[in-house]
């Protein structure tokens, strides 16, 4: 697993990282993207699935979870999005505007690929 640690990075000049985090995790990172495979199936795209998840630290650590699309024909498209998985709560950031996002970024890979089999 991987973890990414947000924080403000200077243009130039010396950085400092300390990282200390004391975390009880409870929902952990397959329950977060067994979660988000679920979701995008039933509310986006039964062609969807969730990813490999990331534990970002920031002052909400959260898993986030990528959200992949995959045609029969060739698999793995790519990744059109993702997801926000709370650590302990299992809450997901599926906002309106997160939806339309991950529908925008599939339409858009599957326009590619569309292109790329015609040719």
């Amino acid at each position: 697993m991987a973890i990414l640690v947000e924080t403000t990075v200077p243009d130039t000049g010396r950085l400092s990282v300390h990282v200390h985090a004391d975390l009880e995790i409870k929902i952990s990172a397959a329950e977060a993207q067994a979660r988000v495979t679920q979701f995008v199936h039933a509310r986006i795209s039964s062609q969807m699935h969730g990813s490999t998840p990331l534990l970002v630290l920031k002052e909400k650590p959260a898993w986030q979870v990528p959200v992949h699309l995959t045609f029969p024909s060739i698999g793995d498209a790519g990744a059109v999005g993702t997801i926000a998985v709370d650590i302990e709560s299992g809450e997901m950031n599926t906002s309106a505007f997160v939806i339309e996002d991950i529908e925008r970024h599939a339409e858009q890979v599957a326009a590619r690929f569309a292109r790329t089999t015609a040719s």
